[in-house]
C-alpha cells in the first residue's frame, strides 16, 4: 500500500506541475487567439483556427485539471484505506493480547476487504494512466 500511496504522491505532484506550467502557457495562448478573433484585419479562416484554438487550450486544461481531481481523490482514498488497514491491524493485535480473541473471521473478512480495496484502487490508478497514454496518442496537440 505505502507503494501505491507513493506512486500516486510522484504522479500526482508531476501532474500538479504540468497544469501549473500549462495554465500560464494556455493562457497568453488564449489572449493570442482573442486578439485574431477581435482583429478587424483576421480573414474568417484565421477567426475559425482561433476559435478552435482556443478551445483546444480550454480542452486540454480541463483535461488536465480532471485527471489532478481524479489523482487526488485517488491518493485520499489510499490514504484511508492505509488507516483502516492499520487501525484493523491495531485492533486485532489489542484483541490478541487481551486474550479475547483466538481467532475472529470479522477482522480476517475486513483485511480481505482491505486487500479487495487496494486491489481496486491499484485498478482505478492503472486505466486513469491508460486513459492519459491513450489522450495523449489520440490527441497529438494536447502534448
Amino acid at each position: 500500500m505505502d507503494e501505491v500511496i507513493e506512486i500516486l504522491k510522484k504522479t500526482t505532484s508531476r501532474t500538479q506541475k504540468l497544469f501549473d506550467e500549462s495554465k500560464d502557457l494556455s493562457s497568453k495562448r488564449v489572449e493570442n487567439y482573442e486578439s485574431t478573433l477581435r482583429s478587424k484585419e483576421s480573414s474568417e479562416t484565421q477567426k475559425a483556427q482561433a476559435l478552435l484554438g482556443k478551445k483546444r487550450e480550454y480542452d486540454r486544461l480541463e483535461w488536465l485539471s480532471s485527471q489532478l481531481g481524479l489523482l487526488y481523490i485517488l491518493q485520499i482514498f489510499a490514504f484511508k484505506v492505509k488507516i483502516l488497514q492499520i487501525s484493523v491491524e491495531n485492533v486485532s493485535e489489542q484483541l490478541q493480547k487481551s486474550g479475547i480473541l483466538q481467532s475472529t473471521k470479522d477482522i480476517e473478512d475486513t483485511k480481505k476487504n482491505i486487500d479487495k480495496l487496494m486491489i481496486l484502487l491499484e485498478a482505478q490508478y492503472e486505466f486513469i494512466m491508460n486513459i492519459a497514454e491513450n489522450n495523449k496518442r489520440d490527441l497529438p496537440y494536447i502534448s
